[in-house]
């Protein structure tokens, strides 16, 4: 009886341990995340941005870091840029259409498109579901400057006679082009499309750096939003506004939203 029960149990013993290695082979290892790619809006004191990041999460020295690349275009605007509304027109010109808004002084229209590199570390946190992390930020790139002449809808005189045309700033339009006592000059702003014949180039350097606040919704989804001042300076002044003071070099401060994807 002792013999049968002594085959019994280690029987059992055995069973059990073939169990646990069925178990332990079975079970699946997940892989760490080590990639991810988003895309946001940027608000800035001096524009606005739409952007794509590619980042590459490593661990360095037991500690969790992110490099990404970025892309990023974007458009920037004088502080002195206010919307006009030429308000004598119709009283003047009765007869043509209702005038449009317009930026008053406005002679280009500037925008950017960047590129670069940089790291995001963390302070407090960690990358895990339904988590907050707050990282320190830091980006630098190449940016390309693109110059767009801003033009007008204007009453010119044109020999014996007063056309209506599109027209750019130039040195000899110049008085109507800043009609500030509203005398039927101005009709308005143009479409976006007006002025990418004259478009010109401008290299610069780029430079970021902030906080960024990564809300982990599960493994492989995030939200994102970031918080930081950035600087920008390119190899000539850039004339976005005339009778203003303009310089080759923008800051700003910033916030964007992102949302993005992780996976192994």
């Amino acid at each position: 009886k002792e013999a049968r029960e002594e085959a019994l149990n280690e029987r059992k013993r055995l069973q059990e341990e073939q169990r646990n290695k069925i178990i332990a082979t079975r079970k699946k290892i997940i892989p760490p995340i080590t990639q991810q790619m988003s895309v946001g809006y940027r608000l800035a004191s001096d524009g606005w941005s739409f952007f794509t990041q590619r980042g590459f999460i490593k661990v360095d020295a037991e500690k969790l870091h992110t490099n990404f690349i970025f892309v990023d275009i974007s458009e920037k605007r004088n502080p002195k840029e206010t919307r006009s509304y030429n308000e004598n027109f119709s009283v003047i010109n009765p007869s043509e259409l209702k005038p449009v808004s317009y930026k008053y002084g406005k002679i280009n229209n500037f925008y950017q498109f960047k590129f670069g590199y940089g790291n995001s570390k963390p302070i407090s946190g960690r990358l895990d579901r339904k988590s907050i992390v707050i990282n320190w930020v830091y980006a630098v790139g190449l940016s390309l400057g693109i110059l767009k002449p801003y033009y007008l809808d204007l009453f010119l005189p044109e020999g014996n006679t007063i056309v209506r045309k599109y027209d750019k700033y130039t040195e000899q339009n110049k008085v109507y082009f800043l009609d500030l006592n509203n005398q039927g000059t101005i009709i308005g702003g143009s479409s976006f499309t007006k002025g990418f014949g004259g478009i010109k180039l401008t290299p610069g350097l780029a430079v970021r750096s902030g906080f960024y606040f990564d809300y982990t919704a599960n493994r492989k989804t995030f939200l994102g939003v970031e918080i930081g001042a950035s600087a920008e300076i390119y190899t000539k002044t850039i004339p976005i506004i005339v009778n203003t003071k303009n310089t080759p070099y923008f800051f700003n401060i910033y916030a964007d939203f992102r949302f993005g994807k992780r996976w192994q």
